[in-house]
């Protein structure tokens, strides 16, 4: 299987499960911390958005810069932040069609590439597994997040 391929659909696979973890959590219930300690299912997604944004930077495509994403960066607090829920399922959406576009330009998976979590440098295609991985996991809490929040098991 061609590289490219394989990653797109890695990511494109993501929107599933972001629809099954979706199904039933409006903006207000995304709003609420499940638990104390817990972040929000908005902040966890808007999490999601800003990565997303990173690794189109990452691969040469960046995207217009936009301040409302930065609540979201790691170490953040897990609030919602100040987006709905609502409009950060359509933001994750929207990197769909460049994420594709990105990833099937890249001539050289093997290029060296600052891993932006780990601050290493790794081949690209590298530090794409490590970020599917990070986005695979904060999915998998959505399904949790809504499992607390008292709505059923999605996956």
């Amino acid at each position: 299987m061609e590289r490219g391929h394989l990653w797109r659909s890695c990511f494109k696979a993501s929107l599933y499960m972001l629809d099954l973890n979706s199904a039933g959590l409006t903006d207000e219930l995304a709003a609420q911390r499940p638990k104390e300690g817990v972040a929000t299912a908005a902040w966890v997604l808007g999490h999601l958005v800003h990565t997303r944004r990173r690794i189109l930077k990452l691969l040469g495509a960046p995207q217009p810069e936009d301040p409302a994403f930065e609540a979201f960066g790691r170490h953040s607090e897990g609030a919602p932040g100040n987006l709905p829920y609502s409009a950060l399922v359509e933001a994750f959406k929207a990197t769909d069609a460049p994420l594709k576009a990105a990833i099937q330009a890249v001539q050289d998976w093997d290029r060296p590439t600052m891993n932006p979590a780990t601050k290493t440098e790794q081949p690209l295609e590298q530090v794409m597994a490590f970020l599917f991985s990070h986005e695979s996991y904060h999915l998998g809490q959505l399904g949790l997040i809504r499992k607390l929040l008292g709505l059923k098991g999605a996956i």
